[in-house]
């Protein structure tokens, strides 16, 4: 939560929501990551009881900025490249992730940017990974699948958290 303090906001504090869901392979599903009404509804209560009087309580989910990474790996002599591309998926989809990822391995940081350094290393620290040979980092729209143009630094809004979506890997034989 923070505090608001300009134009429509002021004298408002702001509670995100992000519900705990577990992770199928490492991987979330945008549903769950939406808290219900009733949720929010009961986080605004239980806070409204403990507000300071003239401020108002505004509680709502965070905005979600998905990400979409395609990259390309060269496996190290006697790695299978099924073997590791299922390990960089399970890392990519683990690191970029808003409730377990993030450099601390506690949720991505609000407003934290992305950027494609940090997929190199993820993918380079994978123990069956010679070389990290290309990777592009897209914004993707988590309702509609749409992507965005490559970039080498994704911009997250104060308020919103990553969102994996769909990462393309190939590996190559060493």
């Amino acid at each position: 939560a923070g505090a608001a303090g300009e134009g429509a906001d002021a004298g408002s504090v702001r509670g995100l929501v992000v519900p705990s869901a577990p992770a199928e392979g490492g991987r979330l599903r945008f549903e769950q990551l939406v808290p219900s009404d009733d949720t929010l509804a009961r986080v605004a209560a239980r806070l409204d009881e403990t507000r300071v009087v003239g401020t108002r309580v505004i509680v709502e989910p965070p905005v979600y900025r998905g990400i979409t990474i395609v990259a390309r790996l060269r496996a190290r002599p006697r790695t299978r490249p099924a073997h590791l591309e299922e390990d960089a998926l399970a890392a990519l989809y683990g690191y970029f992730n808003p409730i377990t990822g993030g450099p601390e391995g506690n949720g991505w940081p609000f407003g934290r940017p992305v950027q494609v350094g940090e997929v190199y290393s993820v993918l380079q620290r994978l123990r069956g990974t010679e070389l990290v040979e290309d990777v592009r980092l897209f914004g993707a729209d988590p309702i509609t699948g749409q992507r965005g143009q490559a970039t080498q630094r994704l911009d997250l809004e104060p308020h919103a958290l990553v969102f994996s979506y769909e990462h393309q890997l190939m590996v190559e034989e060493a």
